[in-house]
C-alpha cells in the first residue's frame, strides 16, 4: 500500500486507508483504551476535588494511581495489536486475520519502556505547549517503530526512535496535524452529544431540568468526558499515520518504494 515517495500527505492519504482495511481491529484500540482514560478521568477528576488538601487523601489517590497504571499496561497491549494490524494491513492490502494477535514479546516488552518514557516526559512538560507537543511526537514514534525491535533492551529502542527523528519535519507535522484533529474531535464529539441530549429531552412526557448543568462545560466530569472521547476517536488514526510514516522512512532507506514503483509499472503494462 505504499503508493507515493514519503511526505506529510502521502502518509495522511495512506494512513486512513490503512485504517479501513483494519477496521475490525480498531474496536480491540477501542476497547482496550476505554479503561485507560475512564480511570484517568477519575484520577485527575479527585485531584481538583480534593484540591490543596489532596495530601491527606493519599491512599485513595494511590489506590487510584495503581487503578490507572495497570490500565495503561492493558491500553499499551492494543495499540501493539492495532499497530501491528496496520503493518500487516499495508504490507497485505487486506484485512489481517489472527495472526495479527501474535505480536512479538520484544517488540511488546520494548514498546512498555518507550510508551512509560513518553508518559513520563508528558507529565514533565505539562506547563509548557512545546514541551507536550514534543513528548506526543516522542510517544507517535514510540508505537510506529514497536515492531522493529526484535530484542528486549532499553538503549536500541531508544537508538531506533532517533533513527527516524532525524526526518523530524514529518513527525513534527503530523503531530500538529493530529492537534488541530484532535479539536475538531472534541468539538465533534460535544456537538453530538449536545444534539443527542436535546433530542432526548424533546421526548414528550420525559423531564430534564437538570441536563443543562449536567452536560455543560461548567461540568469538569463532561468536559473530561468529552476530552477522552476525542482522543479516543482520532487515535486509530494517529497509530496507522506514525506506522505508516515509519514503514515509508524505512522503504526509502532500502529502496523498497522504488521496486514496489517498479511492479506497479510493469503490471499497468
Amino acid at each position: 500500500m505504499i503508493r507515493a515517495p514519503l511526505s506529510i500527505t502521502s502518509v495522511l492519504d495512506e494512513s486512513a486507508d490503512v485504517v479501513a482495511v483494519a477496521a475490525p481491529w480498531t474496536a480491540v484500540l477501542v476497547l482496550t483504551s476505554l479503561p485507560y482514560r475512564l480511570a484517568q478521568i477519575l484520577f485527575v477528576d479527585r485531584i481538583f476535588e480534593a484540591g490543596s488538601e489532596a495530601m491527606r487523601y493519599g491512599n485513595v489517590l494511590g489506590r487510584t494511581a495503581n487503578l490507572v497504571t495497570a490500565a495503561f499496561i492493558f491500553s499499551l497491549f492494543g495499540r501493539a495489536v492495532f499497530a501491528r494490524a496496520c503493518r500487516l494491513a499495508t504490507q497485505r492490502g487486506r484485512t489481517p486475520g489472527r495472526e495479527t494477535w501474535r505480536v512479538p514479546p520484544a517488540a511488546l516488552a520494548t514498546y512498555l519502556v518507550t510508551a512509560s518514557t513518553s508518559l513520563l516526559l508528558w507529565f514533565l512538560a505539562l506547563p509548557t505547549v512545546i514541551g507536550v507537543l514534543a513528548a506526543v511526537l516522542f510517544s507517535g514514534l514510540a508505537i510506529g517503530t514497536m515492531e522493529l525491535n526484535d530484542r528486549v533492551g532499553v538503549r536500541a529502542p531508544f537508538l531506533l526512535i532517533g533513527r527516524y527523528a532525524k526526518r523530524i519535519a514529518i513527525p513534527v507535522a503530523l503531530t500538529l496535524v493530529f492537534l488541530v484533529a484532535f479539536l475538531l474531535a472534541l468539538l465533534n464529539v460535544t456537538v453530538a452529544f449536545q444534539t443527542g441530549v436535546w433530542l432526548a429531552s424533546a421526548v414528550g412526557g420525559f423531564d430534564a431540568p437538570h441536563w443543562n448543568v449536567l452536560f455543560g462545560v461548567q461540568n469538569r466530569r463532561f468536559v473530561l468526558l468529552m476530552i477522552a472521547g476525542a482522543v479516543i476517536a482520532i487515535e486509530p488514526f494517529w497509530i496507522a499515520a506514525q506506522v505508516m510514516f515509519v514503514r515509508k522512512a524505512g522503504a526509502e532507506e532500502s529502496g523498497e518504494d522504488l521496486r514496489t514503483w517498479l511492479d506497479e509499472l510493469r503490471e499497468a503494462s
